[in-house]
């Protein structure tokens, strides 16, 4: 049994992964807790249709990602170096390989993969959710812009009297920042004509990641550049 001692309570936006991190099982001959990080996944490719994630050969996905799906939580994950690859399901073909990232014991990390036609990536970044914590009646939010082959965008983050403005390139995944509680007002735009706008709900202790994604060349009004968010977890001090 794969065991994580963390700080971050997960709150899932998928209701039908039912993974968790904080669970300690022991059998009756005490054996050893098997080190392990926790790794959410994400298919930001607009032209990848299905996606496995395979950790030195083992794949990560019972189910192929579809494109904007993910891993619904991050799921325990055994430490130290790992090939990373994602795979078309369709082809079974190689499209992104990362060799030897290291897995450090009770890091939390997330992985992207992006691109498109033909030219895919896997941006692996630690979350750091093992150290952070927004300020009282705050959350946790940051962003990754990934639209392929786009010019840079002037992204805003904006909550009560807070701003976080960045020039973001593709494949630019920002720090968590603590924003007030309530309206978070999303802006991304571009000088190639997209500009980009959402407001959402944040809750105090809780932790997002606002998804830029996107082709510019779509058609189809679910692979155009749109915002997008997911729940990483509610973030809370150790119990201990």
């Amino acid at each position: 049994m794969i065991t994580v001692t963390r700080k971050i309570s997960l709150m899932l936006v998928a209701a039908t992964m039912g993974f968790g991190l904080v669970s300690c099982m022991k059998n009756n001959d005490d054996q050893p807790e098997i080190p392990s990080a926790g790794l959410m996944a994400f298919n930001l490719a607009p032209d990848q249709n299905g996606v496995f994630i395979r950790l030195s050969g083992n794949t990560l996905n019972n189910q192929a990602f579809a494109y904007s799906n993910f891993t619904g939580g991050y799921l325990p994950v055994f430490t130290g170096n790992r090939d990373i690859r994602g795979i078309n399901a369709l082809t079974g073909t190689e499209i992104s390989t990362t060799a030897g990232f290291n897995f450090e014991p009770n890091k939390y990390y997330s992985l992207f993969v992006t691109g498109a036609d033909s030219v895919y990536s896997n941006v692996i970044v630690n979350d750091h959710l093992d150290t952070l914590l927004p300020a009282t009646g705050e959350a946790l939010v940051r962003f990754i812009q990934a639209i392929p082959d786009s010019a840079a965008f002037a992204v805003k983050l904006s909550s009560g009297s807070k701003e976080v403005p960045a020039t973001a390139g593709f494949n630019t995944v920002s720090e968590f920042s603590s924003m007030p509680a309530g309206d978070l007002k999303i802006t991304a735009s571009n000088g190639d004509g997209s500009a980009l706008e959402r407001t959402i709900q944040i809750e105090a202790s809780k932790a997002y990641t606002i998804l830029i994604m996107g082709n510019p060349a779509a058609t189809d009004d679910t692979r155009k550049p749109q915002i997008k968010f997911i729940v990483n977890g509610t973030v809370k001090p150790n119990d201990n």
